[in-house]
This record gives structure tokens, sequence and C-alpha cells, in this order.
């Protein structure tokens, strides 16, 4: 399939070098190059023009393709789109038949590049771990401006991220509050690998450790002053409601959970009490509607915490954050 794509690739001759050729690497060998050349509005064109053949929506088509071009070039959008005459890079121009195959297949763009923004920053993914989402900075945002406002009162305080997936939250925080002591734990070791090759990216090995953990099961004994998480909440029976690209490519056992997507928040606040230390904090990434059987099960589980929803963007339910000893 590939093989055919790169068949129907467009050839044109090379035009002028500028600014943008320097921006995005190009060497003074690929210049003299006598390989067929292709501009980067040709490439981008050939590419929606195969993606919507094959039936796929244009607009979605269009997001993914510059997504691909903007992360790749590593440019804004607005800089792609003012030097989209300009040649292809040689290496991007070989594997850009690869990529478009892999949309075309229903491959989420963030794995067929291997990266994905969260908070400004690039985090490498694969189909070891989720997507890191733009809700899930809000998380990040909240756990932040608590931090701020109310540091704590400790020398070194400590942050357990549980069920870190590719480390996006718990790298993120880690780099953002130098104070922290930051741990990241997954159950799968699969996982870890991808969190290890972005603490490695951002410098971050001596600021935060990574464990193979079941929930706490690898912190029995040990206390934390904030802990978060964004576990599993799908229930089992809700694919119909999801991207067919997510159910096809998206790990399950970072998905799904049991007791209607419940389950894992209903162990972690039962040991809850057991890893905060005094005056601790946990925040939770939920589903948009799940804030009320949460509240309920945060509050019935910690009599005495403060428990609290905060929504999104678009207004839903999809964080809740437990205190102790808040009063």
């Amino acid at each position: 399939m590939v093989d055919e794509m790169k068949d129907r690739m467009p050839e044109l001759n090379e035009t002028g070098i500028g600014r943008f050729d320097h921006q995005v690497g190009r060497s003074s060998a690929y210049q003299g190059s006598s390989k067929p050349k292709i501009s980067l509005l040709e490439a981008r064109k050939w590419a929606l023009a195969e993606l919507t053949a094959a039936g796929l929506d244009e607009e979605e088509s269009m997001d993914n393709i510059d997504f691909l071009l903007t992360g790749a070039l590593k440019v804004n959008y607005g800089m792609l789109r003012a030097n989209l005459t300009r040649v292809m890079p040689e290496w991007l121009a070989e594997r850009w038949p690869t990529w478009v195959a892999g949309l075309l297949k229903g491959r989420p763009a963030q794995y067929v590049i291997g990266e994905a923004p969260f908070y400004g920053r690039d985090f490498f993914v694969d189909e070891r771990v989720l997507i890191p989402r733009p809700e899930t900075e809000l998380l990040v945002d909240w756990v932040l401006a608590d931090f701020k406002k109310e540091p704590l009162l400790v020398e070194r305080p400590s942050l357990l991220d549980v069920g870190t997936g590719s480390g996006a939250i718990a790298l993120t925080i880690a780099a953002e509050q130098p104070k922290l002591s930051v741990t990241a734990a997954d159950i799968s070791r699969d996982a870890l690998a991808v969190a290890w090759e972005n603490r490695k990216k951002l410098n971050l090995q001596d600021r935060v450790g990574l464990i193979e953990s079941d929930l706490f099961s690898a912190v029995a004994g040990q206390r934390f002053d904030i802990i978060v998480s964004n576990p599993p909440y799908i229930r089992r029976d809700g694919q119909d409601e999801m991207d067919e690209s997510v159910v096809a490519y998206e790990p399950d056992l970072a998905l799904y959970a049991d007791d209607q997507g419940l389950a894992l928040y209903k162990q972690m606040a039962k040991q809850l009490a057991d890893h905060l230390n005094e005056h601790g904090r946990a925040y939770f990434e939920i589903g948009y509607d799940q804030g009320p059987a949460l509240l309920k099960i945060f509050q019935d589980a910690l009599p005495q915490a403060q428990v609290d929803l905060k929504k999104d963007l678009a207004g839903l339910d999809r964080m809740i954050r437990v205190q102790v000893d808040a009063n």
C-alpha cells in the first residue's frame, strides 16, 4: 500500500531556499540532491486527496495532515501556511506516504508521528499509552494553582501520580514546580517504558521516580502530600460513544474500568487515607457524567475530608479534589 502511494505522489522541481528551509533543518547536501522534490503544499493536497477519496472527513483529515506537518517541522500553523510553497525536506518526503497510510487506517495522528503536545511540551507516545488530552491539562492547572496558592509546609513536598501512562501529568508537574518530589506509578511495564523515554527527553531523571504498581500496591506504608490520577474510567459497554480510532488503537488497560467505570475510584477512595499526609490533597480526572456518584464515593470513604468537583471549559464535571483535614 505504501509503495503504491509513493508512486502516486507528485514530483516538483525545487524552487527557492529561504529561512523556512533553515528552520526545518535542511542540509546543503539535500539542496543538491537529484531525488524528486515535492512542495509542502503539494504534499498536503496529495494527502488530503488520498484521505477524502477513502471516505474520511475532509476537515478532520486536514487537521491531521497539518498536525503531522507542524509536528514534524517544529513550526506553528502560521509559519506552515506562510511557507507551503517551500520544498518538503527529503527525510519527511520519504516518510510521508507511510504516515498518510497510517491515517488511512484510522491510526491517530499522534501515534503516526510518535508525539503529542501537552502543556507546552511534546511527549513521545505510541500504542502502549493513552494520548494526552487537553482536558487533562486542566487537572494539572488545578494541582499547580493550589500548590502556588497554598504551598505545603514541608521542605520537600511529595507527589504521587497513579496510572502515569506516558508520564505527561507527573513530568509536567515536576517541570513546572521544581520544589516537588515526584513519583510516577503504573501497572503496565510497557507504559513505564514510554514514561522513561519522556523523563529522559525532559531531563527529569533526578526529579521523577518511576515504579511499577497496581494503584498503591508498591507504596504500602508510604504517604504523599499530593496524589493525582487520571485512571481508566470508561464503562466497558461505552464503546458506542467513543471515537473508532480510540477503540482500535489506544490501550484497553488505560481506558476501561468495571462497575460503570467507577471501580478504580472506589479502590483508591478506600486507601486514600493511608497514603495522604496530614493536610494532603488528591486530584482525579473523571468522566463527564460521573461527578455526583464520585462525590458520594469519596465523601462516604472520607467523611472528614472536603470534596470538590470542578468543571471543564464545556461546563461538564471533569475533575474532583479531596482535601484531608481541610477544615
